[in-house]
């Protein structure tokens, strides 16, 4: 059996509650166990073996499991797509055919600790349709700006009066939506990257009513977020129109995206206007997370109750990566389980590269093909347009779990018609790398390795599924170190509950808001 300890049964996804409030209720005491479950899972041998293992380098570099897992390693290279009993297992909560024990029991602990992801009720908020909207963006904008329109009115609060912030505007889509609702409020936009500024000025002066003094415009703002640099042109923006005397402006702060630390910077703004006598105040947020591998590295752990636990948690890169995982989507069809043409395109892909790269492993070893030394350029900018330019990031070779390796760099990325079988798919690897990997297709199709092939389906499949308890983790640390942050504040006229706002169905795989408000939607 893997040593992970018991956990709590599947039942206790349905009835944990996730509501908190800092007047009447001692958050830990109702989410402490949840978070200790998830941090004994992450911290565990086993699981924290399987995040630092990828396939690339099981395949390549001929390494012994751990002796705990002789059983289910016989299993995988012996049971055809073995991996998708697991999904079904994970899925169901059932199998099919006999799977090892120690699998089992480590699914059924990943499925009793993870948060539950079943979206809320919201009816449809009609939209105005773009081009360049996909349908998971239009079913995120739509639902997002229900609900902070839910928001609004469970709070009584003035559409006059009121202040929206949409910080990661992008595009602008949600700032558009919103806008059109609430023609009267005053609504501030603001993205680190100035091509997203001008792109979403260029759509609202397409798509919106003309400005006027019942309908102002879109204020917009291209700043390097940070919470200093965030307080402060919120403060200048709401102070250019002082309020009433006596009226103090709320402002509603709104992230559809907020990548990496954004969400806890904008927690950290959030306290702030409530400690210093202003005439206005944040008076609520709803936030989505997102990219959790661009975090910064001291932003997890947040809370002290997490802090606390031993041993301390410390993730390799690859966990972040991991959590941006929807396994639950998986499966087209559960009798029998059929997976979805995209889940099996993507498996095929992570296996047969590590297959390549033992093989070319073996080629270098026998002198046939030389070594491939690349240049990442480490500290180079990410690739990522929100991305502010001081925020930057090594591209490490050895970064645990990654399976960054020089023939998978020069490999780069292959046209998914290239993975239609193994014998096209070695030819124009070969192609591409530049280097010659055998005589014909039907040679090369005797060399793959089936067993192993299976094996690194069922280590990736595993790995993936661990996943969600990365990011359940993370969203639930951020949870219970909000509550420590306004409970240690006296912040006790709001309440902090996690929504899960979008349908992971739709794609939207991020769909969990962290929500802080005097009054929140009750919504079944």
């Amino acid at each position: 059996m893997i040593g992970i300890g018991k956990f709590v049964a599947h039942s206790m996804q349905n009835h944990i509650s996730l509501s908190v409030s800092t007047s009447d209720q001692d958050y830990r005491s109702a989410n402490a166990p949840r978070l200790a479950q998830l941090h004994a899972i992450l911290t565990s041998s086993a699981v924290r073996y399987l995040l630092c293992l990828h396939p690339n380098e099981l395949a390549s570099e001929d390494k012994e499991l751990p002796f705990v897992w002789l059983e289910w390693q016989s299993w995988s290279k012996h049971t055809a797509r073995g991996w998708l009993d697991l999904v079904h297992h994970y899925t169901t909560g059932t199998h099919l055919s006999p799977i090892p024990a120690a699998l089992s029991s480590l699914l059924d602990q990943i499925r009793g600790v993870q948060l539950p992801r079943d979206p809320v009720f919201l009816d449809a908020l009609p939209i105005m349709k773009e081009t360049g909207m996909s349908p998971k963006k239009a079913h995120e904008v739509s639902r997002m700006a229900k609900y902070v329109l839910a928001t609004i009115n469970a709070n009584a609060w003035n559409p006059a009066d009121l202040r929206i912030v949409d910080i990661g505007a992008g595009q602008g889509y949600l700032t558009r939506a919103l806008k059109l609702q609430l023609p009267r409020t005053r609504i501030l936009a603001l993205d680190a990257d100035e091509a997203q500024t001008i792109g979403a000025r260029r759509w609202e002066s397409r798509l919106l009513p003309s400005p006027s003094k019942e309908n102002p415009p879109i204020t917009h703002k291209t700043i390097h977020i940070t919470p200093e640099e965030l307080f402060k042109t919120i403060d200048e923006w709401v102070t250019e129109r002082p309020p009433v005397e006596g009226h103090e402006i709320p402002v509603l702060l709104v992230g559809l995206h907020a990548c990496g630390s954004l969400t806890p910077d904008i927690m950290r703004t959030f306290s702030r206007s409530r400690s210093d006598n202003r005439t206005w105040k944040f008076a609520a947020s709803v936030v989505v997370g997102c990219c959790y591998n661009l975090m910064n590295a001291g932003d997890f752990p947040l809370s002290m109750y997490m802090k606390s636990l031993s041993p301390p948690i410390d993730l390799p890169t690859s966990a972040y990566h991991l959590a941006a995982q929807i396994p639950l989507t998986w499966l087209a069809g559960h009798s029998p389980p059929v997976p979805a043409p995209s889940v099996e395109l993507a498996l095929r892909k992570v296996t047969w590269r590590a297959l390549l790269g033992k093989k070319i492993r073996q080629l270098q070893s026998a002198d046939t093909i030389p070594d491939m030394n690349i240049n990442l350029n480490p500290g180079r900018q990410l690739p990522w347009s929100r991305l502010p330019a001081a925020k930057t990031q090594n591209f490490d070779l050895n970064e645990a779990g990654t399976g960054a390796t020089p023939e998978m760099r020069r490999l780069g990325r292959l046209r998914d018609t290239a993975y239609n079988n193994w014998g096209t798919f070695i030819d124009v690897a070969g192609k591409k790398m530049g280097v010659y990997l055998g005589h014909t297709s039907n040679d090369l199709g005797a060399e793959r390795d089936v067993g192993l092939e299976r094996l690194l389906e069922v280590v990736h499949t595993l790995r993936c599924l661990v996943g969600p308890v990365v990011e359940s983790a993370i969203v639930l640390d951020r949870m219970v170190w909000i509550e420590e942050t306004l409970r240690s504040e006296g912040c006790t006229d709001v309440q902090a509950q996690l929504v899960n706002l979008f349908d992971q169905a739709a794609g939207s795989g991020r769909n969990i808001a962290i929500v802080i408000a005097p009054s929140i939607p009750s919504i079944e």
